[in-house]
C-alpha cells in the first residue's frame, strides 16, 4: 500500500468536534510513540484550544501539498514541563514498526477513470485506484499506462450526494511497474478543476476511510 507520513514537526490544523473548518487551531507534533502523540497546545491568534481528556478532534495536515484529515481524541492535558496535549494515534492510520511515526491510508476508487483522446473517444483505465489527492492533482495506479500529456476523466459518485464529481486531470508523469508489481504509477494535474469540487473529495477520503474501517477493509 502507498501511505503518507505524520512525523514530529509537522504543522497541523486541529478543530474540536463543534467547530468551523475555517476556523481552525494551530499546533506543531512534538514526538510520536507507538502509544500516543504529542502535540503542542493548539492555538489561533492569542486563544488557545481548551478541551479536557477524552475530548474528540479532528486533525488536518499538509505534506507535500498533500491534504489528509483524520480524527483523534484528547488522552491528556499536559501543563509541566510544556503545554500540550497528548493524543491517541488516529483510528485511520496504520502504525509501521520500526517507525515513529504513522502512516495514513488514503486509497479510492473512482467510478469511472479514462483516457481522453484528441477527437473526444475515451478508453477506460484497467483498476484504477487513487493514491493521494491534493488541490492541485493527484497520484494514482492503474494497470494501464496512459502516455505522459494524455488527458484523464475521471468522475466519483460521493456518498450522501447526489452530484458526481467529474474532473480532468492531465497526466505529468508515468513510472512503470515495479519489479514484483503490475501497477503504473501516474502524477496528474488537475485541469480547470473548481476549487469546491477538490473539497468535495477530500470529505469524500475520509467518509470512504471510515466506511473501509467499518467493514474491517483496513
Amino acid at each position: 500500500m502507498d501511505y503518507v507520513d505524520l512525523r514530529p514537526g509537522t504543522r497541523v490544523s486541529v478543530i474540536p468536534a463543534i467547530g468551523d473548518a475555517g476556523a481552525a487551531y494551530e499546533a506543531t507534533v512534538r514526538s510520536v510513540s507507538e502509544r500516543d502523540i504529542h502535540i503542542s497546545t493548539p492555538h489561533r491568534d492569542a486563544e488557545r484550544l481548551t478541551v479536557e481528556a477524552g475530548a474528540p478532534l479532528t486533525l488536518f495536515t499538509s505534506v507535500e501539498g498533500q491534504i489528509y484529515r483524520f480524527p483523534t481524541r484528547v488522552r491528556h492535558v499536559e501543563e509541566s514541563p510544556a503545554e500540550g496535549l497528548i493524543i491517541e494515534p488516529p483510528v485511520e492510520a496504520e502504525k509501521n514498526e520500526r517507525r515513529s511515526y504513522y502512516r495514513l491510508i488514503t486509497r479510492i476508487v473512482p467510478r469511472y477513470a479514462a483516457v481522453v483522446a484528441n477527437n473526444g473517444t475515451e478508453t477506460p483505465l484497467d483498476s484504477c485506484v487513487i493514491l493521494d489527492i491534493s488541490g492541485g492533482g493527484l497520484q494514482m495506479q492503474s494497470l494501464t499506462r496512459p502516455e505522459v500529456g494524455a488527458r484523464l476523466h475521471l468522475l466519483f459518485a460521493l456518498e450522501g450526494d447526489p452530484l458526481e464529481v467529474d474532473i480532468y486531470t492531465d497526466v505529468l508523469t508515468v513510472q512503470p511497474p515495479s519489479r514484483a508489481g503490475r501497477y503504473h504509477r501516474i502524477h496528474g494535474r488537475f485541469f480547470s478543476a473548481p476549487r469546491g469540487e477538490v473539497e468535495r473529495l477530500v470529505r469524500y477520503v475520509t467518509r470512504q476511510q471510515v466506511e473501509r474501517r467499518r467493514k474491517g477493509l483496513l
